[in-house]
Protein backbone atom coordinates (compact mmCIF):
# COMPACT_ATOMS: atom_id res chain seq x y z
CA UNK A 1 0.00 0.00 0.00
CA UNK A 2 1.09 3.43 -0.99
CA UNK A 3 1.52 6.27 1.93
CA UNK A 4 -0.39 9.38 0.87
CA UNK A 5 2.52 12.07 0.26
CA UNK A 6 1.52 15.54 1.18
CA UNK A 7 3.50 18.46 -0.36
CA UNK A 8 4.48 21.37 0.94
CA UNK A 9 4.46 22.98 -2.86
CA UNK A 10 1.45 23.03 -5.38
CA UNK A 11 0.82 24.32 -8.59
CA UNK A 12 2.83 21.36 -10.42
CA UNK A 13 -0.24 20.00 -11.87
CA UNK A 14 1.33 21.25 -15.67
CA UNK A 15 4.62 19.72 -14.86
CA UNK A 16 4.47 17.39 -18.38
CA UNK A 17 3.17 20.22 -20.83
CA UNK A 18 6.34 21.23 -21.54
CA UNK A 19 7.23 18.21 -23.31
CA UNK A 20 4.08 17.85 -25.20
CA UNK A 21 5.18 19.44 -28.33
CA UNK A 22 7.75 16.71 -28.67
CA UNK A 23 5.31 14.02 -27.54
CA UNK A 24 2.76 14.52 -30.14
CA UNK A 25 5.59 15.00 -32.67
CA UNK A 26 6.58 11.41 -31.93
CA UNK A 27 3.09 10.37 -31.56
CA UNK A 28 2.37 11.47 -35.25
CA UNK A 29 5.78 9.85 -36.43
CA UNK A 30 3.91 6.49 -34.72
CA UNK A 31 6.91 5.48 -32.60
CA UNK A 32 6.40 3.35 -30.21
CA UNK A 33 6.53 4.86 -26.85
CA UNK A 34 7.13 3.63 -23.33
CA UNK A 35 6.27 6.41 -20.47
CA UNK A 36 8.18 6.83 -16.92
CA UNK A 37 6.13 9.22 -14.09
CA UNK A 38 7.50 10.19 -10.95
CA UNK A 39 4.54 9.16 -8.87
CA UNK A 40 6.08 10.06 -5.51
CA UNK A 41 8.82 11.46 -4.04
CA UNK A 42 10.78 11.26 -0.09
CA UNK A 43 12.86 14.38 1.21
CA UNK A 44 15.07 15.96 -1.79
CA UNK A 45 13.89 15.49 -5.20
CA UNK A 46 15.16 16.41 -8.25
CA UNK A 47 11.85 16.00 -10.09
CA UNK A 48 8.02 16.20 -8.68
CA UNK A 49 5.47 13.93 -8.71
CA UNK A 50 3.74 13.85 -12.36
CA UNK A 51 7.05 14.54 -13.73
CA UNK A 52 7.35 12.24 -16.99
CA UNK A 53 10.05 10.91 -19.29
CA UNK A 54 9.19 9.34 -22.75
CA UNK A 55 11.46 6.96 -24.08
CA UNK A 56 11.51 5.40 -27.47
CA UNK A 57 12.19 1.79 -28.74
CA UNK A 58 15.82 2.96 -30.03
CA UNK A 59 16.30 4.79 -26.68
CA UNK A 60 15.29 8.63 -27.50
CA UNK A 61 14.54 10.40 -24.40
CA UNK A 62 12.23 13.06 -24.08
CA UNK A 63 11.52 14.83 -20.73
CA UNK A 64 13.04 13.81 -17.03
CA UNK A 65 12.63 11.93 -14.08
CA UNK A 66 15.70 12.79 -11.91
CA UNK A 67 17.39 15.33 -13.72
CA UNK A 68 20.15 12.64 -15.18
CA UNK A 69 20.62 10.71 -12.24
CA UNK A 70 18.57 7.25 -12.77
CA UNK A 71 17.51 7.91 -16.46
CA UNK A 72 19.78 4.84 -17.73
CA UNK A 73 17.79 2.57 -15.45
CA UNK A 74 14.66 4.13 -16.49
CA UNK A 75 15.04 3.88 -19.93
CA UNK A 76 16.14 0.09 -20.04
CA UNK A 77 13.32 -0.66 -17.74
CA UNK A 78 10.98 1.69 -20.13
CA UNK A 79 12.61 -0.80 -23.15
CA UNK A 80 11.72 -3.63 -21.75
CA UNK A 81 8.23 -2.67 -20.90
CA UNK A 82 7.82 -1.62 -24.85
CA UNK A 83 9.07 -5.34 -26.19
CA UNK A 84 6.32 -6.92 -23.02
CA UNK A 85 3.83 -4.74 -22.64
CA UNK A 86 4.40 -4.77 -19.03
CA UNK A 87 4.65 -1.81 -16.66
CA UNK A 88 6.61 -1.76 -13.34
CA UNK A 89 6.94 0.33 -10.20
CA UNK A 90 10.60 0.99 -9.65
CA UNK A 91 12.07 2.99 -6.53
CA UNK A 92 15.21 4.94 -6.63
CA UNK A 93 17.16 5.87 -3.44
CA UNK A 94 20.28 7.53 -2.49
CA UNK A 95 23.33 6.26 -4.34
CA UNK A 96 26.53 5.16 -2.74
CA UNK A 97 29.37 6.87 -2.21
CA UNK A 98 31.14 6.29 -5.13
CA UNK A 99 28.19 6.78 -7.02
CA UNK A 100 28.53 3.94 -9.29
CA UNK A 101 25.38 2.38 -8.27
CA UNK A 102 22.19 3.97 -10.00
CA UNK A 103 20.62 6.51 -7.00
CA UNK A 104 20.16 10.10 -6.41
CA UNK A 105 22.90 11.92 -5.15
CA UNK A 106 20.62 14.58 -3.72
CA UNK A 107 19.57 11.90 -0.75
CA UNK A 108 16.00 11.78 -1.32
CA UNK A 109 13.91 8.84 -3.12
CA UNK A 110 11.88 8.51 -5.86
CA UNK A 111 8.80 6.68 -6.87
CA UNK A 112 8.40 6.06 -11.19
CA UNK A 113 5.60 4.18 -12.89
CA UNK A 114 7.32 2.66 -16.16
CA UNK A 115 4.97 1.72 -18.64
CA UNK A 116 3.77 1.59 -22.54
CA UNK A 117 2.30 4.61 -23.60
CA UNK A 118 -1.67 5.58 -23.38
CA UNK A 119 -3.88 4.14 -25.47
CA UNK A 120 -4.41 5.28 -28.94
CA UNK A 121 -8.06 6.46 -27.35
CA UNK A 122 -6.75 7.51 -24.28
CA UNK A 123 -4.39 9.82 -25.71
CA UNK A 124 -6.28 11.00 -28.40
CA UNK A 125 -8.91 12.15 -25.77
CA UNK A 126 -6.69 13.45 -23.37
CA UNK A 127 -4.60 15.89 -26.31
CA UNK A 128 -7.89 16.93 -27.29
CA UNK A 129 -8.51 18.71 -23.62
CA UNK A 130 -5.32 19.74 -23.76
CA UNK A 131 -5.17 21.43 -27.23
CA UNK A 132 -8.69 23.00 -26.31
CA UNK A 133 -7.57 24.49 -23.13
CA UNK A 134 -10.07 22.52 -20.99
CA UNK A 135 -8.67 21.66 -18.14
CA UNK A 136 -8.48 17.52 -17.46
CA UNK A 137 -7.31 15.32 -14.81
CA UNK A 138 -5.30 11.75 -15.48
CA UNK A 139 -6.10 8.66 -12.81
CA UNK A 140 -4.32 5.80 -13.37
CA UNK A 141 -4.93 2.76 -11.91
CA UNK A 142 -1.38 1.58 -10.44
CA UNK A 143 -2.49 -1.95 -10.20
CA UNK A 144 -3.68 -2.54 -13.85
CA UNK A 145 -2.72 0.54 -15.49
CA UNK A 146 -5.85 1.38 -16.67
CA UNK A 147 -6.70 5.34 -17.50
CA UNK A 148 -9.85 7.38 -15.97
CA UNK A 149 -10.52 10.62 -17.47
CA UNK A 150 -12.03 13.56 -15.83
CA UNK A 151 -13.19 16.49 -16.56
CA UNK A 152 -12.86 20.08 -14.55
CA UNK A 153 -16.50 19.43 -12.99
CA UNK A 154 -15.75 16.27 -11.79
CA UNK A 155 -17.34 14.38 -15.03
CA UNK A 156 -15.83 11.21 -16.38
CA UNK A 157 -14.58 11.42 -19.87
CA UNK A 158 -13.89 8.06 -20.66
CA UNK A 159 -12.66 5.07 -18.45
CA UNK A 160 -13.71 3.45 -15.59
CA UNK A 161 -16.42 4.16 -13.57
CA UNK A 162 -15.05 5.81 -9.95
CA UNK A 163 -16.33 5.47 -6.48
CA UNK A 164 -17.82 9.27 -4.91
CA UNK A 165 -14.75 9.20 -2.61
CA UNK A 166 -12.43 8.74 -5.69
CA UNK A 167 -13.94 11.43 -7.62
CA UNK A 168 -13.55 13.48 -4.44
CA UNK A 169 -9.98 13.40 -4.04
CA UNK A 170 -9.84 14.38 -7.81
CA UNK A 171 -11.61 17.12 -7.45
CA UNK A 172 -9.61 18.33 -4.32
CA UNK A 173 -6.22 17.84 -6.23
CA UNK A 174 -7.06 19.40 -9.12
CA UNK A 175 -8.93 22.37 -7.60
CA UNK A 176 -4.94 23.26 -5.62
CA UNK A 177 -2.87 21.91 -8.84
CA UNK A 178 -0.75 19.30 -7.68
CA UNK A 179 -0.27 15.66 -8.34
CA UNK A 180 -0.56 12.65 -5.65
CA UNK A 181 -1.34 9.21 -5.23
CA UNK A 182 -4.54 8.09 -3.77
CA UNK A 183 -5.98 4.46 -1.99
CA UNK A 184 -9.21 3.88 -2.49
CA UNK A 185 -10.96 1.07 -1.37
CA UNK A 186 -7.77 -0.72 -1.23
CA UNK A 187 -6.59 0.61 -4.88
CA UNK A 188 -3.88 2.55 -5.17
CA UNK A 189 -4.12 5.27 -7.62
CA UNK A 190 -1.87 8.07 -8.88
CA UNK A 191 -4.28 11.48 -9.85
CA UNK A 192 -2.10 13.75 -12.46
CA UNK A 193 -4.08 16.91 -12.54
CA UNK A 194 -3.59 19.37 -15.88
CA UNK A 195 -5.56 22.80 -15.59
CA UNK A 196 -5.92 25.39 -18.04
CA UNK A 197 -3.52 27.32 -19.54
CA UNK A 198 -2.61 30.09 -16.92
CA UNK A 199 -2.98 33.67 -17.70
CA UNK A 200 -1.35 37.06 -16.76
CA UNK A 201 -3.54 39.80 -16.33
CA UNK A 202 -1.25 43.10 -17.79
CA UNK A 203 -2.74 46.06 -16.25
CA UNK A 204 -0.97 49.41 -18.30
CA UNK A 205 0.84 49.28 -21.70
CA UNK A 206 4.73 50.41 -20.72
CA UNK A 207 7.41 49.19 -21.05
CA UNK A 208 8.06 47.03 -18.31
CA UNK A 209 5.15 45.86 -19.92
CA UNK A 210 7.46 44.76 -23.26
CA UNK A 211 9.81 42.78 -20.96
CA UNK A 212 7.11 40.75 -19.02
CA UNK A 213 5.47 39.97 -21.90
CA UNK A 214 8.07 38.40 -23.51
CA UNK A 215 8.83 36.34 -20.34
CA UNK A 216 5.61 35.52 -19.82
CA UNK A 217 5.21 33.98 -22.93
CA UNK A 218 8.37 32.11 -22.48
CA UNK A 219 6.23 30.31 -19.34
CA UNK A 220 3.52 29.90 -21.36
CA UNK A 221 1.46 32.42 -20.03
CA UNK A 222 -1.77 33.81 -22.05
CA UNK A 223 -0.71 37.50 -22.03
CA UNK A 224 -3.65 39.88 -21.91
CA UNK A 225 -2.57 43.66 -21.57
CA UNK A 226 -5.53 46.02 -20.64
CA UNK A 227 -4.73 50.02 -20.93
CA UNK A 228 -7.49 52.76 -22.08
CA UNK A 229 -5.25 54.79 -23.04
CA UNK A 230 -5.09 54.19 -27.12
CA UNK A 231 -1.27 56.08 -27.10
CA UNK A 232 0.23 53.87 -24.91
CA UNK A 233 -2.02 49.95 -25.91
CA UNK A 234 -1.34 50.19 -29.42
CA UNK A 235 1.52 52.49 -29.77
CA UNK A 236 3.53 50.47 -27.55
CA UNK A 237 6.32 48.64 -29.40
CA UNK A 238 6.15 44.58 -28.53
CA UNK A 239 8.77 42.04 -28.61
CA UNK A 240 6.54 39.68 -28.44
CA UNK A 241 3.18 40.75 -29.46
CA UNK A 242 0.63 40.08 -26.34
CA UNK A 243 -2.23 37.50 -26.81
CA UNK A 244 -5.09 40.09 -26.40
CA UNK A 245 -4.63 43.61 -26.23
CA UNK A 246 -7.67 45.44 -24.43
CA UNK A 247 -8.04 48.92 -25.00
CA UNK A 248 -10.60 49.63 -22.28
CA UNK A 249 -10.98 50.42 -18.75
CA UNK A 250 -9.64 47.67 -16.39
CA UNK A 251 -14.32 47.68 -14.98
CA UNK A 252 -15.04 47.20 -18.68
CA UNK A 253 -13.25 43.81 -19.31
CA UNK A 254 -11.89 42.48 -16.25
CA UNK A 255 -15.27 40.95 -15.08
CA UNK A 256 -15.28 39.09 -18.66
CA UNK A 257 -12.29 36.91 -17.35
CA UNK A 258 -12.25 34.03 -15.23
CA UNK A 259 -10.26 35.44 -12.17
CA UNK A 260 -9.64 32.16 -10.79
CA UNK A 261 -6.12 30.69 -9.38
CA UNK A 262 -4.58 30.29 -13.05
CA UNK A 263 -4.56 33.99 -13.27
CA UNK A 264 -1.99 36.36 -12.14
CA UNK A 265 -2.38 40.09 -12.17
CA UNK A 266 0.04 42.85 -12.95
CA UNK A 267 -0.86 46.12 -12.40
CA UNK A 268 1.53 48.34 -13.81
CA UNK A 269 0.03 52.22 -15.22
CA UNK A 270 1.05 53.52 -12.35
CA UNK A 271 -2.14 55.82 -12.73
CA UNK A 272 -4.32 55.60 -9.99
CA UNK A 273 -7.66 55.76 -12.36
CA UNK A 274 -6.56 52.46 -13.69
CA UNK A 275 -4.47 50.91 -10.99
CA UNK A 276 -7.35 51.03 -8.47
CA UNK A 277 -10.60 50.31 -10.64
CA UNK A 278 -8.47 47.22 -11.96
CA UNK A 279 -7.48 46.30 -7.78
CA UNK A 280 -11.42 46.76 -6.49
CA UNK A 281 -12.32 43.88 -9.01
CA UNK A 282 -9.16 41.84 -8.57
CA UNK A 283 -8.79 41.81 -4.75
CA UNK A 284 -12.31 39.82 -4.42
CA UNK A 285 -12.00 37.58 -6.68
CA UNK A 286 -9.77 34.73 -6.64
CA UNK A 287 -6.54 35.15 -8.54
CA UNK A 288 -3.69 33.81 -7.63
CA UNK A 289 -1.31 36.73 -7.41
CA UNK A 290 -1.83 40.33 -7.50
CA UNK A 291 1.06 42.77 -7.60
CA UNK A 292 1.58 46.28 -7.74
CA UNK A 293 4.42 48.66 -9.63
CA UNK A 294 5.55 51.82 -7.32
CA UNK A 295 7.84 52.48 -4.70
CA UNK A 296 6.90 52.23 -1.25
CA UNK A 297 5.71 55.62 -0.76
CA UNK A 298 3.30 54.99 -3.77
CA UNK A 299 2.46 51.54 -2.28
CA UNK A 300 1.60 53.28 0.96
CA UNK A 301 -0.53 56.18 -0.62
CA UNK A 302 -2.32 52.80 -2.69
CA UNK A 303 -3.32 51.13 0.73
CA UNK A 304 -4.91 54.59 2.52
CA UNK A 305 -6.83 54.74 -0.98
CA UNK A 306 -8.01 50.90 -0.64
CA UNK A 307 -8.75 51.57 2.86
CA UNK A 308 -10.89 54.13 1.56
CA UNK A 309 -13.06 52.27 -0.61
CA UNK A 310 -13.63 49.56 2.55
CA UNK A 311 -10.93 47.27 2.12
CA UNK A 312 -9.26 45.70 5.57
CA UNK A 313 -5.92 45.07 6.11
CA UNK A 314 -6.08 41.29 5.17
CA UNK A 315 -7.77 41.52 1.77
CA UNK A 316 -5.20 44.74 1.03
CA UNK A 317 -2.02 42.35 2.25
CA UNK A 318 -2.90 40.56 -0.85
CA UNK A 319 -1.17 43.00 -3.42
CA UNK A 320 2.49 42.53 -3.72
CA UNK A 321 3.66 46.34 -3.55
CA UNK A 322 6.51 47.26 -4.22
CA UNK A 323 6.02 44.22 -7.06
CA UNK A 324 8.61 41.46 -7.92
CA UNK A 325 11.57 39.90 -5.53
CA UNK A 326 14.19 41.79 -4.76
CA UNK A 327 16.80 41.55 -6.43
CA UNK A 328 18.08 44.74 -6.68
CA UNK A 329 16.31 45.25 -9.74
CA UNK A 330 16.95 48.15 -11.73
CA UNK A 331 16.36 48.13 -15.38
CA UNK A 332 12.98 47.06 -17.02
CA UNK A 333 14.35 43.94 -18.06
CA UNK A 334 15.55 43.79 -14.77
CA UNK A 335 12.28 44.67 -13.29
CA UNK A 336 10.41 42.23 -15.71
CA UNK A 337 12.64 39.40 -14.37
CA UNK A 338 11.90 40.12 -10.80
CA UNK A 339 8.54 40.48 -11.30
CA UNK A 340 8.08 36.97 -13.23
CA UNK A 341 10.19 35.86 -10.51
CA UNK A 342 7.74 36.37 -7.70
CA UNK A 343 4.88 35.04 -10.18
CA UNK A 344 6.48 32.08 -10.45
CA UNK A 345 6.81 31.49 -6.99
CA UNK A 346 3.21 32.23 -6.58
CA UNK A 347 2.18 29.22 -9.01
CA UNK A 348 4.13 27.23 -6.83
CA UNK A 349 2.98 28.38 -3.21
CA UNK A 350 -0.25 27.41 -1.92
CA UNK A 351 -2.48 30.37 -0.82
CA UNK A 352 -4.68 31.05 1.76
CA UNK A 353 -6.75 32.77 -0.93
CA UNK A 354 -7.48 29.32 -3.26
CA UNK A 355 -11.10 28.53 -3.02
Amino acid sequence: MYIRYQFKYTGKADIMLDILPRIRQLVAENKELAIATVIKTWRSSPRQPGACLIVTADGTMVGSVSGGCVENAVVAKAQKALKNGAYELAKFGVANEDAWEVGLSCGGEIWVNISPFFSTDIWNTLNEKLLTDKGVSVLTNLSNFSHTLVDSNGGVITGARLTGSLLKEVSRTYSIRTNTLFNDDGEDYFIQNFPPRKKMLLIGSAHITVELTSLAKLYDFETIVIDPRDTFAHKTDYISTPDVIHVNWPQEVLNKYKLDQDTYAVILSHDPKIDDEALKILLPSNVRYIGALGSRKTHAKRIDRLKGLGFDDEIISRVNGPIGLDIGAMSANEIALSIMAEVIKAKNTTSEYLK
